[in-house]
């Protein structure tokens, strides 16, 4: 049962929380519970708070206060000694405001919820913005590129239009994606809220290593009839989302994927299968070929990807 809650992409807030071999020292989030298992409710809020703030970038802030102490973040990165210093500094005034949470969440009844949401995501928003001023904006195109490489770009379920913004966004783009993930949010959401409403009854049984094996094969079975669901709301997502970028977008994206580095877990397997279908076309012969654009053997790379230097992202000049 651990090991299907942590896999869960879609809930990358929830690993973080709830995977102590995940949890870094000194992670604000996770210190908001103090080591001990969230209250009824808190999880929920949590979560809406997160995706609620990806869309400010957040997804990255979060990533930064997590993983600056990883060697191989901040060798991807290109963060210099000062720059990560400045981040710890930020994590460290965040464990003020996430005492004065720990307090809340454990009073909260379904009244305050919103209230406690809403505050929530206006810190997750002033935490973006100081580590938008604190880094340059080479640094922060490289934690954009890393934040989409680590969802799995745009096959992700937690894809958002802050994260597309690597692929160079004209502003009539935007208005189209926008129009796109507004169309399918309410499909979206319900499904996050299921999900989050499956951690919370999770925790409620005292977790997965105290849950009785029936409880397991439920909350199991449940699970794996809701996540081809998630994936193909994901892939009709992406499709719609792709007829509104250009050839080269498009080999932008896929170099990107090609080059996700090493360190980060990998992809479901429906996003694997879905980033290979997406490089192949059918060549009219009945035998699939290499997609319009894509890389081929002995290409080089296209000309608007560069690599930048201290780091393996490739970039657009």
């Amino acid at each position: 049962m651990r090991k299907v809650l942590c896999s869960i992409l879609v809930i990358a807030l929830i690993v973080v929380l709830s995977c102590p071999a995940l949890a870094q020292r000194g992670n604000p989030m996770r210190d908001i519970f103090q080591g001990q298992p969230p209250p009824p409710g808190a999880v929920t809020v949590l979560g809406r708070s997160f995706f609620g703030a990806m869309e400010d970038g957040f997804a990255g802030s979060l990533g930064l206060l997590v993983g600056v102490d990883n060697q191989n973040v901040r060798q991807e990165l290109g963060l210099t000694d000062a720059e990560a210093n400045s981040i710890r500094l930020l994590r460290g005034a965040m464990l003020i405001p996430a005492t004065q949470y720990a307090t809340r969440f454990r009073d909260m009844t379904e009244e305050t919820q919103a209230s406690v949401q809403a505050d929530l995501s206006r810190d997750m928003r002033r935490l973006t913005e100081s580590l938008n001023t604190a880094l340059p904006q080479e640094r922060r195109d490289n934690v954009q590129r890393l934040v989409f490489q680590t969802m799995g770009g745009l096959d992700s379920p937690i894809i958002n239009l802050n994260a597309m913004e690597v692929l160079d966004l004209s502003e009539t783009q935007r208005g189209q994606m926008r129009a796109v993930f507004t169309e399918m949010q309410e499909e979206r959401v319900a499904y996050m809220e299921k999900m989050l409403g499956m951690v919370e009854r999770s925790i409620a049984m005292g977790g997965p290593q105290n849950m009785s094996a029936e409880d397991q094969e439920k909350l199991g079975n449940e699970w794996r009839e809701l996540e081809p669901q998630i994936f193909a709301t994901a892939g009709r997502l992406a499709e719609r989302l792709r007829q509104h970028l250009t050839p080269e977008q498009l080999e932008r994206e896929r170099q990107l994927i090609a080059s996700r580095p090493g360190f980060l877990p990998p992809l479901p397997p429906q996003m694997q299968q879905r980033n290979q279908q997406g490089n192949q076309q059918d060549t009219g012969d009945g035998v699939l070929g290499p997609g319009a654009g894509a890389w081929r053997p002995g290409d080089g790379l296209p000309v608007q990807i560069q690599e930048r230097p201290r780091s393996r992202f490739p970039r657009t000049e």
